[in-house]
């Protein structure tokens, strides 16, 4: 594992330890193999993909407590969800990256694309400034077709 990754782990770890502490729980052995093990997971995934890695690795792991350590995980500002419109909610690292939109493919279920602007994100900041609204987080998706332009 790179410096990199070994530096966002242990910010998550401590996001995470932070979240349970608030909450009056704690960072069980469980939650801290849980959380390492999404922490290998790739771009998008669902709670199934996820279940299914486990199982395939040998990671025991309930799918109740899989699915309550995924909300706890979103909670925490470790996680972000996403629907797009397959039936499941999707799930991906996010520890206060540059926030992007998802471009969604009605064409390819498979095609879904995280893109970011510099002026969307001052729009949004501009509307939060605005509205007096201090945001915890927020999801962008957009519906559509990509107009024959290749996935790079």
């Amino acid at each position: 594992m790179s410096q990199a990754n070994k530096d966002q782990l242990a910010l998550a770890q401590a996001r995470y330890a932070e979240y349970l502490k608030r909450n009056k729980m704690f960072l069980t052995r469980e939650r801290t193999s849980l959380l390492d093990f999404i922490f290998g997971q790739k771009g998008h995934f669902s709670a199934d993909e996820l279940l299914y890695e486990m199982q395939r690795t040998g990671l025991k792991a309930s799918r109740a407590t899989l699915y309550r350590t995924l909300y706890q995980l979103v909670e925490a500002n470790v996680l972000s969800e996403s629907d797009f419109g397959h039936g499941h909610t999707h799930y991906e690292i996010n520890l206060g990256d540059r926030p992007h939109a998802h471009l969604v493919s009605l064409d390819n279920r498979d095609d879904v694309r995280e893109v970011t602007s510099e002026k969307l994100d001052a729009a949004i900041a501009e509307l939060m400034r605005k509205e007096g609204f201090t945001p915890r987080r927020y999801n962008l998706q957009v519906f559509g077709s990509f107009a024959g332009k290749k996935k790079s």
